[in-house]
């Protein structure tokens, strides 16, 4: 008798336990775990029933909410699913699971801001750092869809501060940077990203984006030898129309047209900005530095337009051009009184073309302004066969009897008689005039 009372208060002792272990569980516990065996059978309504019991049962539990909002959810019941979920988060305001699938329903709906609005929350409450980084992430592509770049840089600064060194994060907002115009903030997020030892294990192709966005960074602030060694290293697949289109529009030909346009209309310092972005991304071309040399000798300074053109000739690689832009040079030189750059520089072209009257004209004038007066009178004497004109051969006359007037008299007689035709014929009558005296 004495055992059997002991057995029954130890029977009453355990009821009494169980009672209070599920009183404390909840008073929907048992239909809760009903329906969650139910939805893992994908007997969803079924389950929905059950997640209902409980909920009369235990109204405050946002679990039971959740659950019966993912059966909605899987039966694409998208507006029950997402009252469910909204009733979730009212009991619990941190539960990111919810959020998150709120913000899912609503991109299917194409409701992009209220998408972005829990994909936000999702942020803010989750403790995961990767977790919360992927919320964002999310948040921020849809921002871009709809082309909302600065309202995506503001997001990129929030989880830029949760993941400084993410590769992705990086990205974008190196992107978004580039977009907006903000091209020192991009390169220096580029530059983070590239410098990373993860980027060591990125294959060329993949790791293609982030030297694009660095390039195109250098590109715009004009760093264009720093652009063309990053967009190297990213000259692959859909990067390789992007980076040529880039350079068309910033190439040396295309500053230089700039630059001509510039020059037509005498708005010399915008021409001047524009032949050096030419240069800097070409330091070796010939028709730029002949624009500045045309320039310089518009302005009156000789000097650098003599230095222009040497450089245009050096450069040149055609041999017709660089022959025409050396016997430029060489009239430049005579009119800047660099009278011994010019026989040098009409030396150097008559070593290729021996009979180019023009040179050989323009040597003599110098020799006679040097003094080198017999040189000058033979180089002009050749010259005479070579022309019928009566205004050129009273030229040629003219500048012998110059030389000839102190060193041969009857020389100088003769040639400035024979230099008296078209705009010659008053000075070579003075000459004349006073050797007859003298």
């Amino acid at each position: 008798m004495r055992a059997l009372k002991i057995h029954i208060l130890l029977l009453l002792t355990v009821f009494t336990m169980l009672g209070a272990n599920l009183f404390a569980q909840g008073a929907g516990k048992a239909s809760y775990i009903q329906a969650e065996n139910l939805r893992k059978s994908k007997r969803y309504q079924e389950a929905i029933d059950k997640y209902d019991e409980a909920i009369k049962l235990e109204v405050g539990n946002y679990r039971y909410y959740f659950s019966r909002g993912k059966c909605y959810y899987a039966m694409k019941e998208y507006d029950l699913a997402l009252s469910s979920f909204e009733e979730t988060v009212e009991y619990k305001k941190d539960f990111v699971f919810a959020y998150t699938l709120i913000a899912k329903i609503y991109r299917r709906k194409e409701d992009l801001p209220n998408a972005i609005y829990y994909y936000d929350l999702a942020f803010q409450n989750e403790q995961d750092p990767k977790r919360k980084v992927g919320y964002k992430m999310e948040a921020i592509k849809l921002l871009l869809q709809q082309n909302k770049t600065a309202e995506a840089q503001k997001h990129l600064a929030e989880v830029k501060a949760v993941a400084p060194d993410n590769l992705n994060i990086l990205y974008f907002d190196a992107k978004i940077s580039n977009q907006n115009g903000d091209y020192e903030n991009a390169k220096s997020s580029m530059l983070t990203a590239t410098a990373s030892p993860a980027m060591a294990t990125e294959a060329p192709a993949n790791a293609a984006k982030y030297w694009y966005e660095l390039g195109y960074a250098y590109n715009k602030m004009g760093d264009f030898q720093n652009a063309q060694k990053a967009w190297e290293k990213a000259y692959f697949g859909k990067y390789k129309p992007l980076i040529d289109r880039e350079k068309s529009i910033n190439s040396p030909a295309y500053f230089y047209r700039m630059a001509v346009s510039y020059y037509m209309i005498n708005a010399f310092d915008e021409c001047k900005q524009q032949i050096d972005k030419a240069l800097e991304l070409q330091n070796n071309f010939s028709a730029a530095y002949l624009l500045m040399g045309k320039m310089d000798k518009k302005r009156g300074n000789f000097s650098g337009a003599v230095e222009n053109y040497k450089s245009a000739a050096n450069f040149e690689t055609d041999p017709a051009k660089k022959g025409k832009l050396e016997s430029m040079l060489v009239s430049l030189q005579v009119d800047a009184e660099d009278f011994n750059g010019a026989v040098n520089t009409a030396n150097s072209v008559l070593g290729k073309q021996p009979n180019s009257p023009q040179v050989i004209y323009l040597k003599a004038l110098s020799q006679y302004r040097l003094g080198q007066y017999n040189s000058a009178i033979s180089s002009l004497e050749s010259l005479m066969a070579t022309t019928t004109d009566q205004i050129t051969k009273a030229k040629y006359n003219f500048i012998i009897g110059m030389c000839a007037r102190t060193t041969d008299v009857e020389k100088a007689k003769a040639s400035f008689k024979n230099a008296m035709f078209g705009p010659y014929k008053p000075a070579a009558k003075n000459e004349l005039d006073k050797l007859m005296k003298g």
